[in-house]
């Protein structure tokens, strides 16, 4: 079995639909040529890439907690953010410039995914190298989605002085109370509350992980 066939297999068993594992298992190889030109991710494997990148992107889709636009802030090769948009298509909500903004201040990561967005000609999302709180200054969304960029106490002081977004989606792992109990512990403590969270078991190894949706509190 080829790389290219155990990885169909893979998004083949999570029910997605033929167009859909035509375009994934395409990013994934984009992902492979570019990730010699450039550091992207290190899980390339088919059963790395499907159970690191893809679950987590499924999961979001099935949690039911995406709010309305949704700035992806550390995208890095544009996950979750890019790829749920390949895979579904999420339309542009009303008043809203996209229904996804792709981030990363590293330049390159930046325009690898501008360039799969016109390779796949999606419509609705667009990448930037902004960073987060320069982005939020001059354009309004309503989630922020952070996944692998650090704690919550870190991200919200990143994001702290912009009042143009009302959500905060994180993507965390078995170490999230903990992370939680140190938030409330510091001076900022009363600005988010946890609104829910989807859990889940991702992978052979049954790896814990939980989509948090907090909302920002006035």
């Amino acid at each position: 079995m080829t790389s290219m066939d155990e990885f169909s297999t893979y998004l083949a068993n999570a029910g997605l639909s033929t167009e859909q594992i035509t375009r994934v298992a395409e990013f994934r190889d984009e992902v492979l040529r570019e990730d010699e030109v450039q550091n992207l991710t290190r899980l390339l494997s088919p059963k790395d890439f499907f159970e690191g990148h893809v679950v987590d992107v499924l999961e979001l889709e099935k949690s039911n907690l995406l709010k309305g636009s949704a700035l992806d802030i550390g995208a890095g090769m544009g996950v979750p953010g890019f790829l749920h948009q390949l895979i579904f298509h999420k339309s542009t909500p009303q008043n809203a410039e996209y229904a996804w903004v792709s981030s990363d201040s590293e330049r390159m990561k930046a325009d690898f995914v501008a360039r799969m967005i016109e390779r796949f000609g999606l419509k609705g999302i667009s990448a930037t190298s902004e960073r987060a709180e320069s982005y939020l200054s001059n354009h309004e969304v309503d989630s922020v989605v952070a996944r692998a960029v650090g704690p919550v106490s870190r991200i919200y002081n990143w994001l702290r002085l912009c009042s143009t977004w009302n959500y905060l989606l994180l993507f965390k792992g078995p170490k999230w109370d903990e992370e939680w109990a140190e938030f409330q512990r510091t001076g900022q403590r009363n600005k988010l509350e946890i609104i829910s969270k989807h859990e889940y078991l991702a992978g052979t190894e049954q790896k814990q992980r939980k989509i948090v949706l907090l909302k920002r509190k006035n």
